[in-house]
């Protein structure tokens, strides 16, 4: 699904051993194991941390998402699955990935939701299918203001300590849910 990309991205930076390198040590490092293996608890961990900073971060928008039912699953798994790489042009993948390999998952989430705020002006009266279509095709922005869509990044204000203690809670209540659910014996579907 999304492995292709992130191998493309580093073949175009290196040779093909050390891509191959390169690719097995970023797919067991953060979340890339768990997205890969589809193991539904800990993507939907990572939705709801996101989701808790999307509605922390960009209230008004975060509501007019609710209110249209666009949810979390239609966008963000193929932005972190792929770094960002299937959906935007190669020069600001190629920083983007630089940040989060200086800074860890949170630029990720800091990453998608600057992406939601530099968009969110044309987000306004979009009908849900023109703003999936949007979410969807980053790539075909008319253009894409490198500088502005990092200064949106940079004004989400996500620290690691606050990354890191949400995923913790976040972790903690949805396999604290999973268990009781399995105790009850019924399937646990999301």
């Amino acid at each position: 699904q999304g492995m292709s990309y992130l191998a493309a991205m580093l073949l175009l930076t290196m040779d093909t051993f050390q891509a191959f390198v390169a690719l097995c040590n970023l797919l067991h490092s953060h979340y890339f194991l768990s997205f890969f293996a589809m193991d539904m608890l800990q993507i939907r961990i990572r939705f709801a941390v996101f989701e808790h900073f999307f509605e922390k971060q960009l209230p008004d928008l975060f509501a007019t998402f609710e209110s249209l039912g666009v949810t979390t699953d239609t966008y963000l798994l193929n932005w972190l699955m792929t770094l960002f790489s299937k959906s935007l042009p190669v020069d600001l993948t190629t920083r983007l990935w630089d940040n989060y390999l200086l800074n860890g998952e949170s630029f990720m989430i800091r990453s998608a939701l600057g992406v939601l705020k530099w968009l969110s002006q044309t987000f306004v009266d979009l009908p849900f299918e023109e703003l999936m279509v949007t979410l969807t095709h980053l790539h075909d922005q008319d253009c894409i203001d490198e500088d502005e869509l990092f200064d949106c990044i940079a004004a989400i204000k996500v620290t690691e300590e606050e990354f890191a203690a949400t995923l913790g809670k976040k972790k903690e209540e949805m396999e604290a849910a999973f268990s009781k659910e399995l105790s009850v014996g019924s399937s646990f579907y999301w």
